[in-house]
């Protein structure tokens, strides 16, 4: 009775009905593993789609269970309402919660609530946040690296597109509230790309690899729309200092003002639903999501307007985070979890871990997904991706182009830097890592770490 209680008090429960869930009806789902959402439905084509995607890969993939897993909708994220999800996640003898979003850590909505529900009973992975327990692994996008590939497939899509104006291309982008880790590093990688691109452009084996006209490349001038740098982290030409709907005018605004910009060709909010603002502000521009693919979220408003999307590696990264907790790593049930892990996944995402120092600074390591630690009380660092086919203009032909050229572990090195020399380190003086130095040195260690070095073009 009280598992049913909880239940009618909290949310939807996925797989079937309340009734059917708590008392183990005849629609089965796997219920060792819940999902319990944010701010969302696990429909919704984003973070709790893709987590929810990811949990029943995991058991159909690696356990060998034809089954979905389980999953709470809670009608809000009140802290009381979030913690009665997790509570009748618990009851129905949830193993694992995933938690997609940083709702759950929020202070005033999940405050790091589950794992301290799931404590001696099991984890907690929360997605896009740091660990807060002992028994919960933090998983960290670098969203630089997504940001560095979307803006060269960007770069690349447009110039073999004829996407430019007056021999000009303007790669456009801005935050909804500037935040260093999450916001700024999108645009530093973005921006990055720029200088990157304008570095490799005299090489010809680049430009043939990736089927640039010489004569286009040499005319065409790239750069960042803006034509300077935020003066402040609420820089209103670089920051709409909100994640609302409708609140980025402003900043849209500005981005047209002659005075204080290039009309971007190519525009990259980092803002949540503020994309859906960029998109019918102009239609001239195209656009580039964030976080996950995008441009399935709109369907005929994203018809010829979403080149790529700079996508966090959502999937991936709850596969091989659920094969490192305790629950399923040291599974006898199921042996050989991280020998299946290791060959369907060692290649297709690239991890790191901070490890601090005893001078109090911390450097970054490389995680082998197949050695057997536990990831719980830590956090894990996952590289970026783009997203590519379907409604995005970028082709996945180019897009893994775009990955052999400019590896994983090059961007890596980027981004390692990128957190531990300005992110942990020291911001610069405006008050955000959108700065000439950071953007500079993080061209820079991608040029110094790739596989076949360019033989000229270095400026």
């Amino acid at each position: 009775m009280k598992k049913l209680l909880l239940s009618l008090l909290s949310t939807t429960i996925i797989s079937t009905s309340l009734t059917t869930v708590v008392s183990c009806g005849t629609e089965k789902h796997f219920g060792e593993i819940y999902l319990v959402t944010d701010a969302g439905k696990i429909d919704d084509k984003s973070f709790n789609q893709s987590a929810y995607e990811a949990g029943t890969e995991f058991v159909k993939e690696i356990l060998g269970k034809d089954l979905k897993i389980g999953y709470i909708q809670p009608d809000s994220t009140a802290p009381k309402t979030m913690k009665r999800a997790y509570k009748t996640a618990k009851s129905n003898n949830a193993k694992t919660l995933l938690l997609p979003g940083f709702h759950h850590a929020m202070p005033g909505e999940g405050d790091h609530q589950a794992a301290k529900v799931m404590e001696n009973s099991g984890s907690t992975i929360i997605l896009d946040s740091n660990s807060a327990a002992n028994n919960e692994i933090g998983v960290v996008f670098r969203g630089d690296v997504s940001g560095f590939y979307a803006g060269m497939a960007s770069i690349i899509y447009s110039l073999n597109n004829g996407n430019y104006t007056n021999n000009t291309l303007s790669l456009g982008a801005f935050g909804g509230v500037s935040n260093p880790a999450s916001v700024d590093n999108f645009i530093v990688g973005y921006l990055a790309s720029i200088d990157v691109f304008n570095q490799l452009k005299t090489n010809d084996q680049f430009l043939e690899n990736f089927n640039i006209d010489k004569d286009i490349a040499t005319k065409v001038t790239v750069r960042k729309a803006q034509n300077g740098w935020p003066k402040s982290k609420d820089d209103t030409t670089w920051f709409s200092n909100s994640f609302l709907i409708g609140q980025s005018k402003l900043v849209l605004d500005n981005l047209k003002d002659t005075s204080k910009s290039v009309k971007p060709n190519v525009l990259m909010p980092v803002a949540g639903s503020q994309t859906s603002d960029a998109i019918s502000y102009d239609n001239s521009w195209k656009v580039i999501g964030v976080d996950t693919d995008q441009a399935e979220s709109y369907g005929k408003d994203a018809e010829n307007r979403f080149i790529t999307s700079a996508e966090k590696d959502l999937k991936n990264s709850t596969i091989v985070s659920l094969a490192h907790t305790p629950e399923w790593m040291d599974n006898k049930e199921y042996p050989d979890i991280l020998e299946k892990v290791g060959l369907k996944y060692s290649d297709k995402i690239q991890l790191t871990k901070e490890v601090k120092k005893e001078d109090g600074t911390s450097t970054f390591e490389d995680i082998d997904i197949k050695a057997k630690e536990s990831w719980t009380g830590m956090d894990v660092w996952v590289n970026g991706t783009m997203s590519s086919g379907g409604a995005n203009l970028l082709d996945d032909s180019l897009a893994d182009k775009i990955k052999e050229y400019f590896t994983p572990q090059a961007l890596t090195e980027a981004s390692k830097l990128l957190f531990s020399k300005y992110i942990n380190g020291v911001i610069p003086s405006s008050g955000t890592i959108i700065a000439v130095e950071p953007v500079a040195d993080y061209a820079k260690t991608v040029i110094d770490n790739l596989e076949t070095q360019p033989e000229s073009g270095k400026e």
